[in-house]
């Protein structure tokens, strides 16, 4: 229930983000110092209110703002041209206001928008051809205004644009064909009493004939200079669609294999939908690179609310990227665990400029990866707490039992074959999630004995990758295993497998067999140390973990534990652990 105006002041707020003032009772003219803020990069909703005058020039300083609302006020005046420096917005509301004069030509040139709401205006003139080279638009709302003239014919062309309302306006002539124009619910005409023509659908009467002095002067231009003209486009065209078709021809794979996440569970979205959500994939919106592609942080509306995800988009230039996105929605389509990463749904299309694009929607991690949290040394530019003995025994029970969980309890079984600290994400609570299934192999019977596309010797990362695989051995659960055990030295030792030390035959494993049993203390990670309070305390748990990683570590697969027994052995020294916290803090 906030009243009257904006003060002045607000400007000196620097760091500003996001700002929402709608459905209040605020008036007066806007203050430009609220559009001097450069900061502002995702909303300024100023909607539902009473601000009166018009829309100040310097509307144009918001260039990094993706959402623009001011819809619903008094605001009057010529629309400035100063709007198209807002190259970064993707939806603009001005609807519902006193704006006259005609729309801008400049608006043309906001190519990343992609809803444009200028209903119930006072604007007049044409609709500007220009319009329809915006070739992300996917709504545009003209209706009640005193817009005249033609529909556009370039607006027929435009292949994202899926909603047209141009209804209560003045326009005449004929109506287009093609394109938005034959979507019976995504175009509106109604109130324009001079439209004709159109699709037989729309139920608009015919367009009247030409004269026939005025058809045979059309027939001489026809004849004298546009077939010539039209003759030369098609053949460019046709050379054109050569070279594209070939392009495609070479790049893409000749069968394109659906994913599995498909079905009533996982919604449909777009890739609008997904470069609205993360600001247009900017670079503040990175969270993470890796070998296929980029993950992005951004908000969806899910489940009529709205939610922080991690799309995952994959670079269809580097070999192998397809079929890991392939592999990655076969996998993620046949698990459910606590201890997996949440997967959303799936995106195969095109984007703006048509190109191919792929990606994963996946539940939001907000503490990001185990490996920033043992090496905080490497990534000093985003610092993190030192992870306490309790945590790292919590987060090595979980990914135990996310492992165990594909090899024994989903149908088939699956073997992850890429286990690595970048690959754990900790999410609420720091709940370890186990990630990225792009080169995860689906075994085809429930014993894992025969696997598809075995290939072992390219498969994982190293360091982490088990002995057998340089030797051409069959992929099974066991690597995996291996993998485990190595992230669990390396999670109690603070030592990366591929450490600078470990040279001339000296490996992470080895490096632990020589400390094992005396001295692992020896060994353990020194930020460990350093967050609790006994070395007495540390010594048993720190025996058990190495004794528990040696055990899953063994050269011959035949050797090593199951991840059914590893998950018995972690949740036996987890639950010690804790009894000993409940003692501590008892006694304290």
């Amino acid at each position: 229930m906030l009243e009257g105006p904006l003060p002045m002041s607000i400007g000196n707020l620097q760091q500003l983000v996001s700002a929402t003032f709608s459905n209040n009772a605020l008036s007066g003219p806007l203050p430009g110092e609220i559009f001097s803020l450069s900061s502002l990069s995702y909303v300024l909703d100023l909607s539902r209110n009473h601000f009166s005058s018009s829309l100040p020039s310097q509307v144009g300083g918001l260039s990094k703002l993706t959402y623009l609302y001011i819809h619903e006020n008094n605001l009057s005046g010529m629309l400035p041209d100063a709007l198209s420096n807002c190259q970064s917005l993707m939806e603009l509301r001005l609807d519902g206001n006193y704006f006259n004069g005609m729309i801008p030509l400049s608006i043309s040139t906001m190519r990343g928008l992609v809803l444009l709401n200028l209903t119930k205006n006072r604007l007049t003139g044409e609709i500007p051809q220009g319009l329809g080279l915006m070739n992300g638009l996917n709504e545009l709302y003209l209706a009640h205004n005193d817009l005249s003239a033609q529909i556009p014919e370039t607006l027929e062309s435009m292949p994202s644009l899926y909603r047209l309302d141009i209804s209560f306006n003045l326009l005449d002539g004929q109506v287009p064909a093609h394109g938005v124009f034959t979507n019976l619910t995504g175009f509106t005409f109604y109130g324009n009493g001079k439209l004709c023509g159109g699709i037989q659908e729309l139920h608009l009467p015919s367009c009247p004939t030409k004269t026939i002095e005025n058809s045979q002067r059309i027939s001489r231009v026809i004849r004298n200079a546009v077939i010539p003209s039209i003759t030369i486009i098609f053949v460019c065209f046709i050379v054109a669609l050569g070279f594209f078709l070939l392009k495609n021809k070479l790049r893409l794979p000749s069968t394109r294999v659906a994913p599995s996440l498909t079905g009533d569970m996982y919604p449909r979205v777009s890739y609008s939908n997904l470069f609205q959500a993360t600001n247009g994939f900017r670079t503040e919106n990175l969270v993470g690179t890796g070998r296929y592609g980029c993950v992005y942080m951004g908000r969806m509306t899910l489940d009529k609310s709205v939610r922080n995800v991690a799309v995952k988009v994959f670079d269809l230039e580097q070999s192998g990227s397809s079929e890991s996105f392939v592999a990655e929605c076969k996998a993620l389509g046949k698990i459910r665990h606590r201890n997996l990463i949440g997967v959303i749904t799936c995106c195969s299309c095109s984007d703006f400029n048509q190109n191919d694009f792929k990606a994963i929607v996946l539940d939001f991690m907000p503490y990001g990866g185990l490996d920033k949290w043992l090496h905080p040394g490497i990534y000093a530019s985003n610092p993190v707490k030192i992870l306490t003995l309790m945590q790292r025994l919590s987060i090595a029970s979980d990914i135990a039992a996310a492992l165990d969980y594909l090899h024994n309890h989903c149908r088939p079984n699956i073997v992850h074959c890429d286990f690595k600290p970048g690959n754990i994400l900790l999410g609420d609570d720091m709940v370890a999630h186990v990630g990225d299934f792009g080169l995860a192999k689906i075994l085809i019977d429930p014993e894992g004995e025969q696997l598809v596309n075995s290939k072992s010797s390219i498969v994982g990362t190293i360091g982490y990758v088990p002995p057998e695989y340089g030797e051409g051995g069959q992929i099974s659960p066991s690597a995996d295993v291996y993998s485990f055990g190595i992230v669990l030295l390396e999670m109690f030792t603070g030592k990366e497998p591929t450490h600078p030390m470990f040279t001339e035959g000296l490996t992470l494993v080895e490096y632990a067999k020589l400390a094992y049993p005396a001295q692992v203390m020896d060994i353990i990670d020194p930020l460990l140390l350093s967050v609790e309070k006994t070395r007495e305390d540390i010594n048993s748990y720190m025996y058990s973990v190495t004794r528990l990683a040696l055990a899953c570590t063994r050269k011959r697969p035949t050797d090593r534990l199951s991840m059914s027994n590893v998950v018995a052995e972690m949740n036996k020294i987890k639950a010690h652990c804790a009894v000993e916290v409940i003692r501590e803090c008892s006694y304290e």
